[in-house]
């Protein structure tokens, strides 16, 4: 009888090790897969979204992000730069370039303006869904489908994330203050 007991005891023990195992496992599981939109907060403050789509303002003689506009993009009623005809390895070329704020890029393939990615519902990303943003970091298109993401968006970079991580990053920019503010488009050069 003695000799049962041991080796029931040990049965329920295998038993409650399997069945622990098998709750651990699926919390993992479940746990890996749920948004976080504090995680976002982080990866987007690591990436420094901010410099490239925030507004920049002159404060007590220093250039800072525009507090007020946090990722609206390039204003709407900035001046659209004029590009100089100039060569592309020229100190001119090199000199205009210092003249442009953070909002906007340019190079060989045109001016680029940043995006609006406040959940503003008309001018920034509040109509996006979660699967549109993930689409939009993975092919480099314009909502998943449209126009290319233009440099120096590096949208590569971010493909490479993890459905999770993008998710929590969309999940993060959909808690900020919806902004309204319609960046033009890019002007691209044709070759």
């Amino acid at each position: 009888m003695d000799y049962l007991m041991k080796i029931i005891n040990k049965i329920l023990l295998l038993l409650i090790l399997l069945f622990s195992l098998t709750i651990l496992a699926c919390v993992n599981q479940k746990t890996s897969s749920i948004i976080f939109p504090k995680r976002g907060e982080y990866l987007v403050k690591e990436s420094n979204c901010s410099y490239c789509h925030t507004p920049t303002v002159e404060s007590n003689g220093e250039i800072v992000p525009d507090t007020s506009r946090m990722f609206s993009g390039h204003p709407q009623d900035a001046p659209v730069p004029v590009i100089p005809d100039v060569s592309l390895d020229s100190e001119e070329w090199i000199e205009f370039l210092t003249t442009l704020d953070s909002t906007v890029w340019a190079g060989e393939w045109g001016i680029t303006f940043s995006a609006n990615i406040t959940p503003d519902k008309e001018t920034g990303i509040g109509k996006w869904d979660r699967k549109t943003f993930i689409k939009t970091m993975r092919q480099g298109k314009h909502k998943g489908i449209g126009r290319n993401i233009q440099p120096p968006m590096p949208w590569r970079d971010y493909g490479k994330l993890s459905d999770s991580e993008l998710s929590s990053i969309f999940e993060y920019l959909q808690t900020i203050k919806p902004i309204r503010n319609k960046v033009p488009k890019p002007i691209i050069f044709h070759k």
